[in-house]
């Protein structure tokens, strides 16, 4: 079909919103539900991950180049358990070009699990530059939806296409480097039209689903570089990385042309869709106190709650006596009265919560960023600590334990428990790890009170 036959309609944006329409009406996707400008967290995610790591290409690869999406995070730790090495896009590119990240020797599964999220990714990889020699062995991607040809759609902003010219630019990939997406079945399409796609589009050779492996007919692929034509100057200054490799173009004698006009409307995509939101909630909050047809029930709930937050216990014990001041028979009149009477009362009921009389404060540290907040209190109940409050920083890899004025059984009211003796309860503390190496263990220590905490329920284990 030629350009001038293809519909106005036929877009690839149609083709994204047909896709994320129905996935979300037919329940297919895991959290995040709303996955509308994202690659879809689809629903087996983990048993396409597992298909994907029996092919011959996963086993033989040493280093993958996996997208930081939800749906990918099984292929992510299915690569780390197998001793691969695996490259991650820092998102936006703002900071960066890849995160490198090795499994070290006896990581057990839940670390290793830990280790493949975006947090996990974040604290242990180490920033790949587009100075390095690595070579990529396998590159997956995510995608909104593909055709049974290798033609792949992503959410639309071009970043998976860029990362990849970029790789080709650093010599970590070639034209022989294979390509996978993994998808639900949903979302193979049955013909993507080849109009929509350009010469900067990167094409897949295997489809793994939960339940199929298609194998894409070879094509001959002749991936570029950058096309520094397509690209304009706000992308360039968003991306430090993208200035960088135009200067190093630049010094090799290259002649280097943006784009004139700043037309990238699919890099914009994100700052369009939140803006929209942010004006979409103003507006429902709007006609929610202003529009006298729109009842309680229509707004959200969210909406609601905002809305009445704004209404002090104050001003709400005014309404109150106003209408009960009032002498009438009227139904309506009856309601809201009764209404504002439970919620004066439930106010008057609410107290705020007392904070505990904190005597001392332990800080605890070399927490591994796989141990949880639940394990802490695991391991401290078997040994008899009983802190009043836990204030967690584990992404840190530290946490505070604040006690009260304790006291022993046969011990005075007056004479508290030492400091000491709970430190040294806690020697030799370790979670998470079973090597029983000296490095592993908790570092305990004294600490001084900190004023803005964050503070867990020790109760809820």
């Amino acid at each position: 079909m030629a350009d001038e036959e293809l519909p106005a309609e036929v877009t690839k944006h149609s083709f994204r919103s047909k896709i994320w329409d129905y996935m979300t009406k037919n329940d297919l996707v895991n959290f995040p539900f709303s996955i509308r400008n994202r690659i879809p967290n689809f629903k087996d995610a983990a048993k396409a991950a597992q298909h994907l790591a029996e092919l011959e290409e996963f086993k033989k690869a040493k280093v993958i180049k996996i997208n930081p999406d939800k749906p990918q995070e099984p292929v992510r730790f299915l690569a780390l358990e197998a001793n691969k090495e695996i490259l991650v896009p820092i998102p936006r590119l703002r900071s960066g070009l890849f995160l490198h990240v090795t499994p070290v020797a006896g990581m057990s599964k839940k670390e290793l699990r830990a280790l493949s999220t975006i947090r996990g990714l974040k604290q242990a990889g180490k920033p790949l530059g587009i100075d390095s020699n690595i070579k990529v062995d396998l590159v997956v991607l995510g995608s909104v939806c593909v055709d049974r040809k290798g033609y792949r759609l992503g959410k639309g902003e071009g970043f998976a296409d860029l990362e990849f010219a970029m790789m080709v630019r650093m010599g970590a990939v070639t034209e022989n480097t294979t390509v996978v997406t993994t998808v639900h079945d949903c979302q193979i399409v049955d013909d993507l039209p080849t109009q929509l796609f350009k010469e900067y589009d990167v094409l897949v050779d295997i489809i793994i689903t939960p339940t199929q492996t298609i194998v894409v007919e070879k094509k001959s692929k002749k991936y570029c570089g950058i096309i520094w034509e397509m690209l304009s100057q706000r992308k360039l200054t968003s991306m430090p990385v993208l200035t960088q490799l135009k200067e190093m173009d630049e010094k090799d004698g290259k002649i280097v042309n943006l784009k004139e006009v700043d037309s990238d409307t699919e890099t914009r995509q994100y700052y369009r869709n939140h803006t929209k939101r942010l004006k979409y909630k103003k507006q429902k909050e709007v006609s929610c106190v202003t529009d006298d047809s729109v009842t309680e029930e229509d707004c959200s709930k969210t909406k609601r709650k905002s809305h009445f937050k704004k209404r002090s216990p104050k001003k709400v014990k005014e309404e109150a006596n106003a209408l009960l001041s009032i002498d009438s028979s009227d139904k309506d009149t009856e309601e809201k009265k009764v209404k504002l009477e439970k919620n004066t009362k439930r106010r008057k009921n609410v107290n705020p919560k007392q904070r505990s009389n904190i005597e001392f404060s332990l800080k605890l540290s070399n927490i591994s960023y796989g141990v949880r907040v639940r394990d802490l209190k695991n391991a401290l109940l078997e040994r008899g600590v009983k802190p009043s409050e836990i204030v967690w920083k584990g992404y840190r890899g530290t946490c505070y334990l604040r006690f009260n004025k304790l006291r022993g059984e046969n011990t005075s009211p007056d004479q508290p428990v030492q400091v000491d003796s709970i430190v040294a309860n806690l020697q030799q503390l370790q979670i998470g790890g079973t090597t029983g190496k000296e490095n592993e263990y908790i570092l305990v220590e004294p600490a001084k009170p900190i004023s803005r905490i964050e503070v867990t329920d020790v109760s809820a284990v």
